[in-house]
């Protein structure tokens, strides 16, 4: 195995974590968005509070991983997915603060909450789009991006997998609101969680087919290769799906209900295995691979020691801070009197 294969593998556990933990995050303020009572956005609020900050450190060492063990890639796709990720970002920071002055500023309580859904909605679509936009591939010329502004938009295939991603994020953190609380925002989860999950296998089925069309990934040699790869993940995410629809419609358990999540996460693994047989040796299609955009191997060989000693660390006080908080939110009544 190459040293910048091996790279890979931080790279692919960073995005991993991130897309998991704060999808579900994500997802949990678009939620907020569709419920209009502020007890139960007070209690959604108040599942994000003590999570969303360690969670978003992941998308800090995907980018980290990037940008020093892959500098051709971040060189080539950061000017042509500006339009996407710069919003992103600003939305991030918004939800951040408005999370943290809710409590805060309790007379701007309505402001700060429609703050953290909107930015919550702004974020993952601009994730998925941006991952549309990397599928389709991009013009370079010289190792240097050559399109336009808006190229990343393949005739509107980001715009599907923009949708797409909300109606992951909000499968996931109705999956979680499910889990960790009771009575009426458990059963209004529920609910949205069917709907989002039809969404998010009709949004995936579009998105597969339509892939050819924003770019020649598929039709590459060696695609033929990758045709088990794609049928494995393609079989677990349909599993997953089925095993989340399945679990909000059953009756509510007051002791919580952990299906969804188990679910949940198939349906990443899977989705993450398809996108991988898609692309992989290829991070930005037609022709920039992990081979030829790597840093040099003693550069590599330095940051794959660090990297895989702090990765341990924060794994370890991450996994902690879940345990302490582990168990059933609090009555809505007793967090909005807090």
């Amino acid at each position: 195995m190459r040293l910048s294969d091996a790279w890979m593998i931080f790279v692919i556990l960073a995005l991993t974590l991130y897309i998991v933990l704060d999808g579900y995050d994500l997802g949990i303020g678009v939620l907020t968005l569709l419920d209009r009572d502020p007890g139960r956005r007070r209690e959604m609020y108040s599942l994000v509070a003590w999570t969303w900050d360690g969670n978003e450190s992941w998308i800090v060492l995907v980018a980290l991983t990037l940008w020093a063990g892959l500098p051709l890639v971040t060189g080539v796709a950061l000017p042509a997915l500006y339009v996407v990720l710069v919003p992103m970002l600003w939305s991030l920071i918004a939800r951040g603060v408005s999370i943290e002055l809710i409590d805060q500023h309790p007379g701007w309580h309505w402001l700060w909450g429609r703050l953290f859904g909107i930015g919550s909605l702004v974020a993952g679509f601009c994730q998925g789009a941006a991952f549309g936009g990397l599928v389709g591939g991009f013009d370079v010329r010289h190792d240097t991006f050559v399109g336009g502004p808006f190229t990343f938009l393949h005739h509107g295939y980001a715009v599907l997998t923009g949708f797409t991603a909300v109606a992951l994020y909000l499968f996931a953190g109705c999956a979680f609101v499910y889990a960790r609380t009771d009575g009426e925002t458990q059963r209004r989860a529920g609910v949205t969680g069917r709907a989002a999950t039809v969404a998010l296998l009709v949004g995936t089925a579009a998105s597969w087919l339509l892939a050819s069309s924003a770019g020649p990934v598929l039709l590459r040699p060696g695609a033929g290769a990758r045709l088990p790869l794609w049928l494995i993940g393609a079989a677990i995410l349909l599993v997953g799906l089925a095993v989340t629809y399945r679990s909000f419609t059953r009756p509510l358990d007051v002791r919580g209900n952990w299906r969804p999540v188990y679910g949940a996460l198939a349906v990443y693994v899977g989705g993450l295995m398809v996108a991988g047989g898609l692309l992989y040796p290829t991070l930005v299609p037609p022709d920039i691979t992990v081979h030829n955009a790597a840093s040099p191997h003693s550069s590599l060989l330095f940051l794959t020691i660090g990297v895989g000693l702090f990765i341990p660390i924060i794994l370890t006080y991450q996994t902690f801070g879940y345990w302490v908080f582990r168990g059933k939110l609090a009555a809505p009544q007793e967090v909005s009197a807090r």
